[in-house]
């Protein structure tokens, strides 16, 4: 499976500016071959939407998700937006469009209200991490600060997700020599969810600038037991293709045994004396 990542800096507000945007990139990852073109989070909106979310979020039906399900007849296409469902209740999604439908809806579940985020006064949280079939593979999704909760990637672990796919909107702070400082969380997750969860994981991020804050890109690959292997630039627009192999994951489970030798019934057990002590 050949998958492209577009870390790019989305307009605003400007839903149609977006739109234009990302037809050219899904048009460019058709013409190269591609199996699927991944966005980062809220990639036809952008972030800090305030009091504009109920201006630009999408509706099921509605001429932009009809779009969308247009441009996924032939190439799959993962995309972050606002979706209001029902009416009233927005969430912050990433949504996975294929074969003209869209195909799964992952909820943010962990949503951020410190300091420069404040994503509780506009979104409803999710509530599940589910996973869903893409080919020959078991795919899970993760929004921007799931990625740095590990019992989320390992919910998708214990559901044989063979591909995890992270989309975010993440700023950057402390420019050294070896990047951003900040940047070493995403990476060292990306390492956990290869080498421990046995996941081909593809974490694509944003660039750009709002309202002064900055989006530091720096999106990665790390295939199933092999740590980061591919990455893109920081700060800069890219795109980068990375072809996705299920045998690397069956290899990665014999020689780790991590998923074989989990002890579930004693997690559960010990869930259950914390929750209740």
């Amino acid at each position: 499976m050949k998958i492209r990542a577009v870390q790019f800096s989305p307009r605003l507000g400007d839903l149609q500016a977006n739109r234009d945007e990302h037809e050219i990139r899904i048009q460019r990852a058709r013409e190269a071959g591609c199996d699927l073109v991944v966005f980062p989070e809220l990639s036809l909106t952008g972030y800090q939407l305030q009091d504009i979310v109920f201006d630009v979020c999408l509706h099921h039906g509605d001429e932009t998700f009809s779009w969308l399900e247009k441009l996924s007849r032939d190439i799959d296409i993962l995309v972050g937006a606002p979706l209001e469902e029902p009416a009233g209740i927005i969430h912050n999604c990433a949504l996975y469009f294929s074969a003209g439908k869209l195909r799964h809806c992952h909820r943010k579940v962990q949503l951020p209200n410190f300091g420069m985020f404040e994503e509780r006064m506009l979104y409803a949280a999710g509530e599940e991490f589910r996973t869903f079939p893409v080919k020959e593979f078991t795919v899970g999704l993760l929004i921007c600060r799931e990625i740095l909760f590990p019992v989320n990637a390992w919910l998708y672990h214990l559901q044989y997700a063979d591909l995890v796919i992270g989309i975010s909107n993440s700023p950057f702070r402390g420019l050294g020599r070896e990047g951003f400082s900040s940047f070493a969380l995403w990476e060292n997750m990306g390492y956990v969810h290869s080498v421990f969860y046995h996941q081909n994981y593809l974490f694509v991020n944003r660039t750009g600038f709002e309202d002064g804050i900055g989006f530091g890109g720096g999106s990665f690959f790390a295939p199933a037991g092999k740590g980061i292997q591919e990455r893109a630039p920081y700060l800069d627009e890219a795109e980068f293709d990375v072809d996705v192999d299920a045998e690397a994951v069956r290899r990665a489970r014999l020689s780790g045994n991590y998923r074989r030798d989990e002890r579930l019934h004693v997690i559960r057990r010990e869930l259950e004396r914390i929750c209740h002590d």
